[in-house]
């Protein structure tokens, strides 16, 4: 095999400054990359739609994102529609997401949305979930974008002005009105966000320890609805990722896990949270079946994919055509596109579109790695394109005969490539 500088070839050949598809097909909350609302326009759609809008219009308080496919329960895109979701909600306090939703402009309302991964955490439980959920706030969710929190300190000054000891005030005040029985608010927390908005916040938030998190993390929500309160928002949407983790995590016992489901009860009957925040939960099957008893236990509201459960329910089914595989694609090469050209695939050809389909089993996650394993082996081998037939030898490790090459092994020329690499 002859092979030439690929990341040369990447950048003179397709105009890409190296691979643009991460090579685990893992999305990490913590990394900026590219998504297309056009991979999943329907469900995109719905979860506006039933999780968003029908959250407030049906007064629900909870909902689930499903995946459910033959690919197993992981790498749907759950991830990535969570976080565009809340970063599309507080760029303009929800109005684009709710009039995308059908919501009449004179019914329109300011809400706000965070953010938080039960895998991103030291000790799996929902109290250092909604620590997290306050530091997703404080965050700025891309270079050059505001953190939630400054948006909300903003709305508060622009009603009582920039005196501390008022936007102080106003925050205590709305602590007081929406749960007039809490606990008193932590003072740190107050300081750091009256004096500093979102980077004072975070800095605070950074100091607080694991066993705090996960003893007070319900005092650190508590803060945080206080200020949304006062900045005049009624709603807010708490997206929690990867609650499978309750069922999936070996270590966790069935006490623990039952408390844990009772601790979301509890906020769903309490206020501040029972008439004004709205959780979203991601769920499969592996998690459904574990956790089905204690979610009944609870009298939680029902997360089974079922004609008559549809209204707080979206369900995640991959990806199911040529074009879908082509939004995903497009999306990651144009992030790393040097200077336009005249075709948005280079360099993949529309034949290797199914074939990438077909080998992922139409999981994004697994599209997005074997694209950067296709990418690199063609961009090795000097290609000029990446074609059906390179893409399908490669998957069925006869890439060598392909090249000219004697393969160490007898090429598997008629296996079928879903026996292949399925069964």
């Amino acid at each position: 095999m002859s092979t030439t500088d690929p990341y040369t070839h990447m950048e003179e050949a397709w105009k890409l400054d190296g691979n643009p598809f991460p090579p685990e097909g893992i999305r990490n909350p913590d990394r900026d990359e590219p998504y297309s609302a056009d991979v999943f326009p329907d469900e995109t759609g719905d979860f506006k739609r039933k999780l968003i809008r029908g959250a407030i219009q049906g007064r629900r308080a909870i909902g689930f994102l499903w995946s459910r496919g033959p690919g197993g329960d992981t790498g749907y895109g759950k991830t990535t529609l969570m976080e565009a979701a809340a970063r599309e909600i507080n760029a303009d306090l929800g109005q684009k997401v709710l009039l995308e939703s059908g919501t009449k402009p004179e019914r329109l309302i300011p809400i706000a949305a965070v953010y938080a991964n039960l895998t991103n955490l030291d000790t799996s439980g929902l109290y250092p979930v909604l620590f997290q959920a306050v530091t997703d706030a404080a965050k700025p969710p891309r270079a050059g974008e505001q953190a939630l929190a400054d948006k909300l300190r903003e709305r508060i000054i622009g009603k009582v002005g920039d005196e501390s000891h008022k936007v102080e005030a106003t925050i205590r005040e709305a602590h007081l009105r929406i749960a007039p029985g809490g606990a008193p608010l932590r003072p740190e927390l107050v300081n750091a966000f009256v004096t500093g908005g979102a980077s004072s916040l975070h800095q605070q938030l950074g100091q607080v320890s694991s066993t705090s998190r996960l003893r007070n993390g319900l005092q650190y929500l508590d803060f945080l609805m206080a200020v949304i309160a006062a900045a005049g928002i009624d709603h807010v949407y708490l997206f929690i990722d990867q609650l499978e983790d309750l069922a999936t995590n070996k270590s966790i016992t069935s006490a623990k896990r039952s408390r844990e489901i009772g601790r979301i009860r509890d906020l769903v009957e309490t206020e501040p949270y029972a008439s004004r925040a709205h959780w979203v939960f991601t769920f499969h099957n592996s998690a459904a079946i574990v956790l089905a008893r204690f979610w009944e236990q609870n009298r939680l509201p029902r997360f089974e994919i079922a004609p008559d459960n549809t209204a707080s329910i979206v369900v995640l089914r991959g990806l199911s055509n040529d074009d879908q595989v082509a939004a995903v694609l497009k999306v990651y090469l144009d992030d790393k596109r040097l200077e336009p050209v005249g075709d948005e695939l280079l360099p993949f050809e529309p034949d290797t579109l199914g074939v990438l389909r077909q080998v992922s089993q139409g999981r994004v996650g697994i599209v997005l790695g074997k694209a950067h394993e296709l990418f690199n082996a063609a961009a090795e081998r000097g290609r000029p394109k990446i074609d059906g037939e390179f893409a399908q030898r490669y998957f069925q490790g006869s890439i060598g005969a392909l090249d000219g090459d004697t393969p160490e092994e007898e090429p598997i020329a008629t296996a079928d490539i879903d026996e292949l690499l399925l069964g």
